[in-house]
């Protein structure tokens, strides 16, 4: 998978916008990019952008929902732009959006809940209060800028 910044960086601006060049292998016998791959697309934009927003946990944080609206079909020579914000913060809980377009338009949307593990990976555990400060900061500059 080709991916780029649009900021040009190296991912570690707080909601940059990761542009990504499908693959061959991304495609379906149509010539879309298959619906599974979106997650693959966002999961690169969300952890790029959690290593950002969370440099000592994003290791710790996991995945346990997504889910997907599908808008629009994806071509191999489309370039999609895939962006991640926080939306929620629970006790231990995270709710990320990417949303996904191409020069033509919106293309899908994946809303992520995530939870953060304990150290030894036995559950979860709340978040650090420097955590939550980094992820309601995040989330701030992100309304700053709508």
């Amino acid at each position: 998978m080709n991916t780029h910044n649009a900021n040009g960086g190296n991912g570690s601006a707080v909601g940059a916008v990761l542009r990504i060049e499908p693959r061959w292998t991304d495609l379906d016998p149509l010539g879309h990019v298959t619906n599974s791959v979106f997650l693959v697309y966002a999961e690169e934009a969300r952890a790029r952008y959690l290593r950002a927003v969370l440099p000592e946990a994003w290791s710790s944080v996991v995945v346990v929902h997504n889910a997907v609206d599908y808008h629009a079909p994806v071509h191999e020579t489309d370039v999609v732009e895939v962006s991640s914000v926080v939306d929620d913060v629970g006790t231990s809980s995270l709710t990320t959006v990417n949303v996904m377009i191409t020069a033509k338009g919106p293309c899908a949307t994946v809303r992520t809940v995530q939870v953060v593990l304990r150290e030894a990976g036995s559950g979860t555990r709340p978040w650090t209060a420097s955590e939550r400060a980094a992820l309601e900061a995040a989330s701030e500059s992100q309304e700053e800028r709508v």
